[in-house]
């Protein structure tokens, strides 16, 4: 029962930051332009600032508490994971240099650990059809 309800929850915060998501492209499109190709980068911008506010403001752990992985996948929850480690390291090391070096090691390594399958799933993709 109890991964039923995790699993529900899930879907249930991923699927209402998607609609935050969906409300920031539309206002993007209104404020940019409909054919404007800066409608996506404005909206990942505005969904990655709200994710970094909501960090900052303690909510954003207790919608991660709620949520479980439907509050992690998206944008806003890398950006909330890098803003958590970059503050865990400053309060463990007291050095602003060494919490911006794992913040970045933890960026650069979702990126590349991204990239890395998205080549193999295309590869496999591409090589099968």
């Amino acid at each position: 029962m109890m991964m039923f309800k995790q699993i529900f929850s899930s879907f249930i915060v991923g699927g209402l930051l998607a609609v935050l998501t969906q409300g920031y492209m539309n206002f993007s499109a209104g404020v940019l332009g409909a054919q404007s190709p800066l409608v996506v980068p404005m909206t990942l911008l505005l969904i990655g600032l709200t994710g970094g506010a909501l960090f900052i403001g303690g909510i954003y752990q207790k919608i991660e508490k709620v949520g479980y992985f439907g509050a992690i996948l998206p944008l806003c929850g890398l950006v909330a994971a890098v803003a958590g480690v970059f503050t865990g390291t400053k309060m463990e090391t007291g050095s602003s240099s060494a919490a911006t070096k794992s913040a970045l090691n933890l960026v650069l390594f979702v990126l590349g650990l991204g990239t890395i399958l998205s080549m193999l799933i295309g590869a496999i993709a591409f090589y099968t059809v």
